[in-house]
């Protein structure tokens, strides 16, 4: 079986977790010997490598509009079997979405939170617009969905959508208990004794009006906080004056975007993670933090209890007073508790976040559902 998979982007910025999960999905099913390709569109230069297409974006950056794919929509769709719609409402879904039911081809639609009911009150008049032209009709040709939680899959049958649905959380490769030569020089030394990391896109969602004030409540003297992550908007400007007017100048320290070894040192160096998102749909960092055996602070949002009930995270409420004390008790718990629930949460990761299992159990799902056509 032949895989098309298309999504917005890939850069950091413009398709945060959303390009990453597709991009891993899509490197993990060749891996494995299924025949993949994956699709989206660049701001800048593309990336080479194999199986991989990029298409120079024209127009609004939000729109992710390319007359470069218009023109090569047929080519890549010539020997497709089955094509996996990663997000919606853009010029991608338009496109490729609308190319694929021309060809009578099978969706497979990955909605990664756009379902939510935060998500659905944002871009309400440009979302009606694109359901108009082309993504109910996408919605309407996609004949498997894949929720990443049970949660979102109750959110697909709230659309009215019946199609089957096969739960498949995004994943990680497991990285090694111990990494040596990690030192990238991007990653500053600690200087006090602990290290509480955010590494996320700094956007509204991600709950920085929560974190800061949440902050300002707790005994830091012996933490450091590091946000790590692209400005989406100018919205760190915002966060900055939150933490100037918190009186946290000095705690606080920001980074731009990390990946590769600068990440995982990143992850190395830290004690704790904290996530206190108002919507996601299955958060990468947080399994990505969990797998190197980070204890984790987050919302009920981030939608992974599993990770609470294994021993690896304090979970609460996107609320100021419940994250304030969900932290106290984090970063009042002993080095030794902390290292204890880390290990839980990647023992949990091992087990089942995996995108070698996730890959595998989709592939299954797919020729399950083209052999029934």
């Amino acid at each position: 079986m032949r895989h098309l998979h298309y999504v917005q982007s890939l850069e950091t910025l413009q398709g945060g977790g959303l390009g990453l999960a597709a991009l891993e999905l899509h490197r993990t099913l060749i891996r494995q010997g299924t025949a993949s390709e994956l699709v989206a569109t660049c701001g800048g230069e593309s990336r080479m490598e194999s199986c991989v297409w990029e298409y120079a974006r024209w127009g609004p950056e939000k729109a992710y509009f390319s007359w470069e794919l218009v023109k090569a929509a047929r080519e890549r769709l010539g020997q497709t079997d089955i094509v996996h719609e990663h997000g919606f409402y853009v010029g991608t879904n338009a496109i490729l979405g609308r190319a694929a039911r021309k060809r009578g081809l099978p969706l497979v639609g990955h909605p990664q939170g756009f379902f939510d009911p935060w998500i659905l009150r944002r871009s309400q008049v440009k979302k009606y617009v694109a359901n108009r032209i082309f993504q109910a009709g996408n919605f309407r040709a996609t004949r498997l969905w894949r929720a990443l939680t049970g949660k979102e899959a109750d959110q697909i049958r709230a659309q009215g959508f019946t199609a089957p649905i096969v739960v498949l959380p995004n994943g990680v490769h497991l990285p090694p208990e111990k990494e040596v030569g990690l030192a990238t020089g991007l990653i500053p030394a600690k200087e006090r004794p602990y290290r509480l990391t955010l590494l996320s896109r700094i956007h509204p969602k991600k709950g920085f009006d929560l974190l800061i004030p949440a902050l300002a409540r707790q005994e830091m003297k012996d933490w450091e906080v590091y946000v790590v992550g692209p400005d989406e908007n100018g919205y760190l400007a915002e966060v900055q004056e939150m933490v100037r007017r918190h009186d946290l100048k000095g705690k606080v320290v920001f980074l731009p975007a990390v990946s590769g070894g600068a990440k995982a040192e990143l992850f190395r160096s830290s004690d704790l993670f904290a996530l206190p998102s108002y919507s996601e749909g299955f958060p990468v960092a947080v399994v990505e933090a969990a797998s190197y055996g980070l204890p984790v602070v987050m919302t009920d949002e981030c939608n992974f209890p599993e990770l609470a009930a294994a021993g690896g995270a304090w979970i609460c409420e996107p609320e100021v007073g419940a994250l304030a004390d969900t932290l106290r008790d984090a970063l009042r718990a002993g080095p030794e508790e902390r290292r204890q629930r880390g290990e839980l949460g990647r023992q949990l990761i091992g087990l089942k976040y995996t995108w070698d299992q996730i890959a595998r159990e989709l592939a299954r799902a797919c020729d399950d559902l083209l052999s029934k056509a």
